[in-house]
């Protein structure tokens, strides 16, 4: 979290205060203080989940509601928790590709899970993540595929 330690130094004496209109010279001294938000963390507000089965076999694409208050998120990483699948399961991470504007609003991204042939349920925990490093909270969510 960005914070000014001695804010009252920002205002007295402000570069080249004579130049700039007052309502460019108040959103300069204001910057500092918008930075707050720089440490707040995006959030994950639910997943919800949609299959589509018309192919050979089932995809479901779980679908992530979150909001950035930054706008900066550029990953997803999903890590299986539990399976009961008969073979290794294999999760990788996303690029997350939405407008910061979007993020700030409320956004969704889509995933998708390409089923198989196999009955099996498989537990995934996932969160968002920007570039410098700051995680979403994690939320787990289940897959079941051909009934499993």
């Amino acid at each position: 979290m960005n914070t000014v330690e001695n804010p009252q130094a920002i205002v007295d004496d402000p570069p080249q205060a004579d130049a700039l209109p007052k309502f460019l010279l108040a959103a300069a001294l204001m910057a500092p203080a918008l930075g707050i938000a720089q440490g707040s963390a995006p959030v994950i507000d639910s997943v919800t989940m949609h299959e589509d089965d018309g192919g050979r076999y089932p995809v479901v694409y779980p679908e992530f509601h979150f909001h950035d208050p930054n706008g900066v998120v550029h990953f997803i990483h999903r890590e299986i928790v539990t399976t009961n699948a008969p073979r290794a399961l294999r999760v990788k991470d996303g690029v997350v590709n939405i407008s910061p504007h979007q993020q700030i609003q409320g956004a969704t991204y889509v995933g998708g899970w390409h089923c198989g042939p196999e009955d099996y349920s498989v537990t995934l925990r996932a969160y968002m993540m920007t570039l410098d490093g700051v995680k979403s909270n994690a939320v787990e969510y289940t897959i079941r595929c051909n009934g499993g």
